[in-house]
């Protein structure tokens, strides 16, 4: 069904090349308030990154939001919002795109939207030597469905997706919990996949009000809305801090320095949502640790010059 990369040319797509990356973004937006840090960063980033768009995904919260289509059009909402409080105003028509009104389901039949197509048009202009990178930070239905509407397009992507805990724990966490079956696919297929651990590796990277307020605070509207969400999410209680997750899928491609990770064959995401081991199966990078000083440095940096 999926067509077969060899393992040369995997390690060479596994690596992360000097120069620009093009990458797409597939964001929950609108689930939590690391997303908008993510994003921004991103587009903050030109000397690396080329953000080709950005895609909707749907989400949904166990006590909260039930609809994973309208938890889709809420991170459609956000991600405009975000692009006009940068001053965005010259994307191009179909930069933002909305994507799957629900999760894949146990037939693993792609679900059709704007985003799945949007990957499979734009990936079908790339190859193995020049691939396109697709930056998954939420559920992952939009790219599974992409790869199942034509498999032939894995052979030009790299997929990096924060997505399970490390291998030494249950995957059983927000992103694969939700879209089991998605998941399944993108680490079934074969696909050049670049996997960030939650626990406890993008676990690491944690801010707190006093410390936004003192890098970035009233240094222009978005640091300032960014402090608004980081305070609305949880009472701020004395010592603690938020974990801002999603920087981490960009930062690992920004700098290679900035974390250690292991080449290592794909595991199987049961459906008692374990881990499984097959040693024979494709290879793939799994993070391992993050450098946080580097990161949210370079971060606050680029948020503050906005």
């Amino acid at each position: 069904m999926y067509p077969t990369i060899d393992e040369v040319t995997r390690i060479k797509m596994l690596q992360f090349p000097q120069g620009k990356l093009d990458i797409l973004i597939d964001s929950d937006t609108n689930n939590e308030i690391d997303d908008q840090f993510a994003i921004a960063y991103a587009l903050l980033s030109p000397e690396r990154f080329c953000v080709k768009g950005i895609l909707a995904a749907p989400y949904v919260i166990d006590d909260g939001l039930q609809d994973p289509e309208e938890g889709m059009r809420l991170s459609y909402e956000e991600i405009q919002k975000l692009l006009r409080l940068m001053n965005r105003k010259g994307n191009p028509d179909g930069f933002v795109l909305k994507g799957s009104p629900r999760f894949m389901d146990a037939s693993k039949q792609p679900v059709p939207s704007d985003a799945a197509r949007r990957i499979v048009q734009l990936a079908s202009s790339y190859s193995p030597e020049h691939p396109l990178y697709v930056v998954a930070i939420g559920a992952i239905t939009n790219v599974a469905s992409a790869i199942q509407m034509k498999p032939e397009i894995l052979s030009n992507l790299v997929v990096v997706w924060l997505g399970g805990n490390d291998f030494g724990q249950s995957p059983d966490v927000f992103n694969v919990n939700r879209d089991k079956y998605a998941a399944q696919v993108v680490f079934d297929c074969g696909v050049p996949l670049i996997h960030v651990p939650t626990y406890y590796v993008s676990s690491h990277l944690i801010t707190s009000v006093p410390t936004l307020k003192a890098f970035i605070g009233g240094a222009n509207p978005l640091c300032d809305y960014f402090i608004e969400n980081v305070a609305g999410f949880r009472a701020e209680e004395f010592a603690t801090g938020k974990e801002i997750w999603d920087v981490s899928a960009f930062a690992v491609l920004m700098d290679p320095s900035w974390s250690t990770s292991e080449i290592t064959a794909t595991p199987i995401i049961t459906d008692q949502l374990t881990w499984s081991f097959d040693y024979r199966r494709p290879l793939m990078r799994n993070i391992r640790t993050l450098d946080r000083e580097a990161i949210m440095g370079d971060l606050y940096r680029k948020l503050k010059r906005l």
